[in-house]
């Protein structure tokens, strides 16, 4: 699929509408709650509000760097990025999140990362550890992915360059997004897996 597909923006929309709807969901739970009783201020109702929408607020910020125009702007520190990993991840308590990255990120290494994030995350849905590390030695960074691994098999392969990637779908868009990045010769990237690990480890020149 040419990176310029109009499909790839149209299931880019329908995947940020997708991700949102639930925690945007038990907001709106929570303020019916309230407007049901007045006078009442639950602090589990509040607390479930605040969760919510630090979850929308993360995840929107999440989904923004990985699909949005990168630009040419100043490099940000890692840290922020993991911030907001963390953020949009962590209403899946069964998926252990370790962020060992430091130093700055261009804005298309930034995206880059944030969508093998995304790779990495879509095939771990029952759970399991995403790990985002780089050595002091390495500019390469490296996200993998362990557990119980239920990606069709061919988006680790199309994303490596070693056959067609499947149909596009709104679920796993990201693997069309990052292979297009790549396509274009703003990045590298290495996949290797088994039946319970997955290594993306991504490698982007030094002027993005």
């Amino acid at each position: 699929m040419p990176p310029d597909d109009p499909d790839i923006t149209a299931l880019t929309g329908s995947r940020i509408c997708h991700d949102l709807a639930s925690p945007v969901g038990a907001a709106l739970t929570g303020l019916d709650f309230l407007s049901g009783a007045p006078g009442t201020a639950d602090p589990g109702v509040m607390a479930l509000l605040r969760d919510s929408l630090t979850g929308a607020r993360a995840t929107l910020e999440m989904l923004r760097t990985a699909f949005g125009r990168a630009g040419t702007g100043a490099a940000r520190d890692a840290a922020s990025l993991g911030a907001t990993a963390r953020g949009h991840l962590a209403a899946r308590p069964r998926l252990q999140f370790d962020w060992a990255l430091d130093g700055p990120l261009t804005p298309a290494t930034e995206q880059h990362l944030a969508l093998a994030i995304l790779c990495a995350a879509h095939a771990l849905p029952r759970g399991g550890t995403l790990a985002v590390a780089r050595s002091a030695q390495d500019v390469r960074v490296t996200v993998t992915a362990g557990g119980d691994l239920t990606a069709d098999p061919a988006l680790w392969d199309g994303l490596a360059d070693q056959s067609a990637l499947p149909a596009p779908d709104p679920r796993q868009v990201e693997f069309h997004l990052l292979a297009a990045h790549i396509a274009r010769g703003n990045a590298r990237i290495t996949v290797t897996r088994d039946a319970q690990n997955v290594a993306i480890v991504l490698s982007t020149p030094a002027q993005d």
